[in-house]
């Protein structure tokens, strides 16, 4: 019998082995009683490998886990985690908390990790459905614009919770405290510095366990640390004492805990008294008067204490700004427009803006009703702003009004339309009317201000119309006439191009005549001729076609057609992308159709990138074409749909290779089925994706739809059950998505996919779970130049607006308001009640500045009534008003202002009493010195000093470390570092360091500022790079110019990819005059300089690097080698000329080039050492068909290693210019060079300076030429 069950044990044994995948005892190292797993959507069992996961105790203290390769994921109905834990009972109390180290962290919405506590536990098994349900704190949609901070997932689905606001994203070297509390059915979730998140009344587990343990989740590894997982004891009671806990609260009152006495009784008759910190409290509502009960909840027991919320009482009412309008003539109307009132709540509690339905308004006693308030005599008159609820409460002001008689009206500006045609309606659109009084003012009138009388559209001739305001009317001369015929015009194009010996054909075509309204009325066949007697359909070229109309009044018209060689397109089939792969993405060619596949959750359309089965053809990016199938749906998007799947046609300027998983990006526009998201409508749609640089999805600008039918393709409503038919076609207007021919969306983007190539793959695709088949497939390929001209889209309407650009805080006396609106119109402006400035002329983009003097130590209010030129197309003809408030403020007396870390905006600002930096850099005047102290600038936002915060030539505005003092501007990866946009600035003696992920130390986008003795490492992307702050000023004229970084050192900068964060750059946007000297770039994980230049955006300004030195960039100090260029000095880009010049400067050591010209033919190159770069030490070169225009003079190129040679024009080639060849460095004359040629070829690093700041070099590298021997 036992021997029976032994064998029956053995072979289920055997059995269980044979089913479960092997696991690597390198994946998972696990000795303590704690339990490891690799399991859910992980992307098959064969995935389950060291290679993708780890889970794995480093000693007592330590647990390493790691996700790798797109394997595992956090989706709305499924996890895929390796998994650190615990088993428990699911009426088991606990608190669980742990430190977490970021080593890596991809910025994908699916990467996480942190604290899970689920209801099953698959061992080390792949599987999407069957895995339970999960309740986790940790970072997730961590590219969203608010990523959030938990989550949990029941049988009703995913819900996401949180905020991730305070900390920062996810990176390298990144440490957060991760907590969890359970009681009863109420989960308390903190991550890092986030607010809490509490889960009460959570009921979605099933069975009697629960598992608590630590995950990690697709691309990331952490470090954990400092584990604690304590069950707490069962508790009877919770015993409260609140009598001296504050239970009558305001609404918004924040809840206090202070005097709340909470002790749990344990069933074992201990107690405990409990903080704060240690229970849950769940129920405060402070945002709805009346009773609110709270629950004081711990272990499982739970105590309700009732508190009383009371409505707000308003004590004091305060006019912020007064009505725009304070000036009135008899007759005109009260107008309340730019009041702005503010309440006082409870004598101080609370001050916030109320609307004008809480409050009334009555002038001289009398109240305004509904149908206004017209003045009806003169003199100064009283305004009370009463609070509706509580009339004792108010305000008031006075207002003027003119005893002033109305002489006249004046049409300054007749209206843009003076013509009319039969039927048309009255537009005034363009007219400025004025009423002219006795006292010499001329007030400008609205539209609504005056009547018009007398236009009559159906008489022929001239007409005068009457505006009529007050007593007073003046005539405006129109003119209605009978429409004429104006000519021909090709309304539709026939096919233009054509195959040699294939006959022309004016299928399609239409033609209209063309009247002086605007009507057009189309030709029958037989109203006019089509010569196409010109073609040669045996010989390409180009040729002409004219229409000749019967009507002799009317003129012929020409359009060309193009004959061309016929050319056979080739199909290919590939999958590539994230989540695509050979067993779920696959195509079928079948004999008269394809069958295009992406299933089981494979492949995807994601906002940057793709993952894809493809079946296509490349076009040149020349050719326009239109290719039309019938498509029947074989499956299409699970539901609810999750926002990645799609299927149809689809064009794209780049693909990536066969069977290649990894991400790749590029442009794309396609028609068929696509949502873009799991709560945007699922449907045919015209989709697109623009911006894409390159593979890696840089420059994105995310995909979006275009509706054409919100319905969801499926089997039974495609072809053949019914039409079905997708058609993409490429115009020289840009792209058209068409369903059954007849429903369509056009996107006015022709160029959108010439930016990675100059081809264009063109094809049908499937992703997610899109699998479809493909038959009747129709393409057609012409020629751009011959078809029908590129058609203006029509312009949408613009939203009428204008902003305030000048300084909210100021030192400056004579501030200058400036304000820009983004279309043409007039303002008036009033600083407090006084006008300044009327009927100032204002042109859309142009930035219009009014001198203002301020009052010192107050609240400036200005106010700006601006209204739009109704010529325009606009949504909205009203005048805006705004009000904006500047508050000038001086710190001692021009004298030298100090700032420290501990320092307070309410301080004085002397060395004893110092202000914080923000506050420090805001009230600083020209000429004035900020000392900035000793200590560690912790932040959490950026360090910005604000365009037109300026110095001057002569005074300069300073911000330089005190004497002896190492000011170190930490941001805590969580921001931007400093964010310098004005002009005239002098930093001197600062360190910055620690910028957020992909974010730079410092950005200087203003001009003439110097940068001095400066640090900049360990940031999130480049170190301090020059270029436009203003991301929407595209004239070069406004780029950064003119800036000086002197004797400065930039080191162990790195980003979350590892291959763009350069030690120094003036790239992209920077514009003339900018210069490095004496500056060391030095390990930092891409390049040490970056001069980097694009096609589209345009020639940077000429820069200047001199006595400067790039070494071992590429490789950070403490030893990560980067994935990025790994030059010393790069100093272009795309081909594009800029005579940038380098001279008097050392590279040595670094992974790349020492010296790259990066393409740009312009670089100019003078007395420069490059030494052991390994990527060669100077590469000049730029690409085919672009000449250059180098200039390299008294070069030196020397090696002790193995590295590439150098590549350089030949005419480079000089007595004073010595080359390495790949083994030895020499002149053209055939003289070379040995170590002996140098006083030394060692440094001690990392390279020191002199008192000065400047290099101390001694006499490394230091050369003799053997030409003067």
């Amino acid at each position: 019998m036992n021997s029976k069950i032994n064998l029956n044990i053995l072979v289920a044994l055997l059995i269980l082995i044979i089913m479960t995948p092997a696991v690597s005892a390198e994946m998972i190292e696990v000795n303590s009683n704690w339990e490891a797993s690799v399991f859910g959507n992980v992307g098959g069992d064969n995935k389950i490998t060291a290679e993708n996961f780890a889970i794995q105790e480093l000693d007592k203290d330590r647990i390493k886990m790691m996700s790798a390769n797109n394997r595992g994921k956090i989706e709305s109905s499924s996890e895929g985690i390796a998994y650190y834990f615990k088993k428990l009972k699911q009426d088991d109390n606990f608190e669980m908390s742990v430190q977490a180290e970021v080593q890596s962290f991809d910025l994908n919405n699916q990467v996480s990790f942190g604290i899970m506590v689920r209801d099953k536990v698959l061992y080390n098994k792949n599987n999407k459905k069957d895995i339970g349900y999960a309740l986790a704190v940790g970072p997730l949609n961590v590219t969203k614009e608010t990523p959030t901070t938990a989550f949990y997932r029941t049988a009703k689905g995913q819900k996401k919770l949180g905020e991730l606001v305070k900390g920062t994203i996810p990176a390298p070297e990144l440490n957060y405290k991760v907590k969890m509390k359970k009681f009863g059915d109420t989960y308390w979730l903190k991550f890092g510095e986030e607010e809490p998140v509490i889960v009460d009344n959570f009921s979605g587990f099933e069975g009697e366990d629960l598992f608590a343990g630590l995950y990690t989740s697709r691309n990331t590894t952490v470090i954990y640390s400092d584990l604690k997982l304590e069950k707490i004891k069962e508790v009877e009671e919770l015993n409260i004492n609140s009598d001296n806990f504050k239970k009558d609260y305001l609404l918004e009152e924040d809840l206090n805990l202070k005097g709340l006495d909470v002790t749990a009784e344990f069933a074992d008759s201990s107690s405990k008294e409990l903080s704060s910190k240690d229970y849950i409290v769940t129920g405060f509502n402070s945002s709805k008067a009346g009773k609110n009960t709270i629950k004081i909840q711990y272990g499982g027991a739970v105590k309700k204490i009732d508190l009383n919320i009371s409505e707000l009482t308003a004590t004091a009412l305060k006019i912020k700004y007064y009505p725009a309008k304070t000036n009135y003539y008899l007759g005109d109307q009260f107008e309340s427009e730019g009041l702005l009132v503010i309440a006082e709540y409870n004598n101080g509690y609370r001050e916030k803006e109320i609307n004008s339905e809480q409050y009334k308004i009555a002038v001289d006693g009398i109240e305004l009703t509904d149908t206004g308030f017209i003045f009806e005599s003169p003199g100064e008159k009283n305004v009370s702003i009463i609070y509706k609820e509580k009339p004792e409460v108010k305000s008031s002001f006075t207002i003027n009004v003119s005893d002033a008689e109305l002489k006249n009206l004046k049409i300054k500006e007749k209206p843009e339309k003076t013509l009319y045609f039969p039927g048309e309606e009255l537009d005034l659109d363009g007219i400025s009317v004025y009423a002219n009084y006795d006292d010499g003012n001329s007030i400008r009138l609205m539209r609504e201000d005056y009547e018009v009388e007398g236009f009559d559209s159906s008489a022929i001739g001239e007409q005068k119309v009457m505006l009529k305001y007050k007593d007073q009317k003046t005539a405006l001369n129109l003119r209605l006439k009978e429409k004429e015929v104006s000519g021909l015009k090709l309304i539709e194009y026939p096919q233009t191009t054509i195959d040699l010996g294939e006959e022309f054909k004016t299928e399609g075509i239409k033609i209209a005549k063309v009247y002086d309204n605007g009507d057009q009325e189309i030709l029958a066949a037989d109203e006019y001729t089509i010569d196409d007697s010109n073609i040669d359909n045996q010989k390409e070229g180009t040729y002409t076609v004219q229409v000749i109309p019967e009507s002799d009044q009317l003129e012929a018209i020409t359009f060309d057609i193009t004959v061309r060689k016929a050319k056979e397109y080739s199909w290919n089939a590939i999958n590539f992308g994230q989540s695509a792969s050979d067993d779920d993405t696959f195509i079928n060619v079948k004999e008269d159709s394809v069958e295009v596949a992406s299933i089981n959750g494979g492949g995807k359309v994601a906002t940057d990138h793709d993952g894809i089965a493809y079946y296509y053809t490349v076009l040149d990016a020349d050719d326009n074409f239109k290719l039309s199938a019938d498509i029947k749906v074989i499956e299409y998007a699970k539901e609810p749909h999750d926002g990645q799947e799609a299927f149809g046609i689809m064009a794209r300027d780049a693909i990536g290779k066969d069977g290649d998983d990894g991400v790749f990006a590029s442009n794309i526009v396609g028609v068929g089925g696509y949502s873009g998201g799991s709560k945007d409508p699922n449907g045919t749609q015209l989709f697109y994706r623009t911006g894409v640089e390159s593979p890696d999805g840089k420059g994105s600008n995310g995909d979006k739809g275009m509706m054409i039918e919100q319905v969801k393709p499926t089997p039974d409503n495609t072809y053949p059950v019914k039409e079905y038919r997708l058609t993409l076609e490429k115009t020289n207007s840009g792209y058209v998505g068409r369903l059954n021919g007849e429903k369509e969306e056009i996107l006015f983007e022709p160029e959108l996919l010439e930016v990675q190539n100059d081809k264009i793959y063109l094809g049908f695709f499937g992703a997610r779970v899109g699998h479809i088949e493909v038959s009747n497939i129709d393409l057609r390929v012409s020629n751009a130049a011959t078809d029908a001209p590129k058609v203006v889209p029509p312009a949408e309407p613009v939203d009428p607006d204008f902003d305030f650009l000048s300084l909210e805080k100021t030192a400056v006396k004579d501030y200058p308001l400036i304000f820009e609106a983004n279309v043409d119109g007039t303002a008036e402006v009033k600083q407090g009640r006084e006008i300044i400035e009327n009927e100032l002329d204002i042109k859309a983009g142009k930035e219009i500045e009014i001198a203002t003097q301020l009052k010192n130590n107050t609240a400036n209010d200005f106010t700006i009534i601006f209204l739009p030129d109704d010529t325009q197309n606009l949504t909205d003809y009203n005048q805006i008003i705004k009000n904006f408030s500047v508050k000038m403020k001086t710190y001692r007396d021009g004298a030298d202002i100090y700032a420290a870390p501990e320092g307070s905006p309410a301080a004085e600002g002397s060395e004893d009493s110092p202000l914080d930096i923000d506050t420090a850099v805001a009230y600083s005047r020209p000429g004035q010195k900020i000392v900035v102290l000793d200590g560690q600038y912790l932040r959490e936002e950026k360090l910005e000093i604000k365009k037109y915060n300026d110095g001057t030539q002569k005074n300069y505005r300073y911000l330089v470390a005190a004497e002896g003092a190492n000011p170190v501007f930490d941001f805590n990866k969580k921001s931007e570092g400093i964010i310098l946009s004005a002009d005239y600035w002098h930093i001197k003696g600062i360190d910055v360091t620690q910028s957020a992920a992909n974010e730079k130390g410092m950005v200087i986008g203003g001009n003439y500022n110097i940068v001095e003795e400066s640090r900049f490492y360990d940031n999130g992307n480049t170190g301090l790079q020059i270029s436009r702050t203003d991301i929407t000023e595209s004239d070069k004229d406004q780029w950064p110019s003119h800036n000086l970084i002197l004797n400065s050192t930039a080191f162990d900068n790195a980003d979350p990819s590892n291959n763009n964060a350069d030690g120094f750059a003036a790239k992209l946007t920077s514009g003339e005059g900018n210069v490095f000297k004496g500056c060391i770039s030095h390990n930092n994980i891409d390049d040490g300089w970056d001069l980097y230049t694009k096609v589209g955006t345009g020639a940077i300004g000429k820069v200047v690097i001199e006595d400067s030195i790039a070494y071992n960039n590429g490789t950070l100090t403490d030893g990560t080698v980067g994935n990025g260029d790994k030059n010393g000095f790069k100093l272009g880009g795309e081909g594009v000329h800029v005579p940038h010049l380098i001279k008097d400067c050392i590279a040595f050591g670094n992974g790349a080039v020492g010296f790259a010209s990066n393409s740009n033919p312009g670089v100019r190159a003078v007395n420069n050492v490059s030494f052991n770069n390994q990527g060669g030490n100077i590469v000049f070169t730029t690409y085919n068909g672009i000449e250059e225009d180098y200039v390299i003079e008294e070069f030196i190129s020397f090696a002790t290693k193995e590295i590439d040679a150098d590549s350089y024009p030949e005419v480079e080639a000089s007595n004073h210019n010595f080359f390495y060849n790949g083994e030895n460095s020499k002149n053209i004359s055939g003289v070379k060079i040995t170590k002996d040629n140098f006083e030394s070829l060692e440094i001690k690093l990392p390279i020191e300076r002199n008192k000065d700041g400047s290099i101390k070099l001694g006499d490394y590298l230091e050369f003799t030429s053997p030409m003067f021997k």
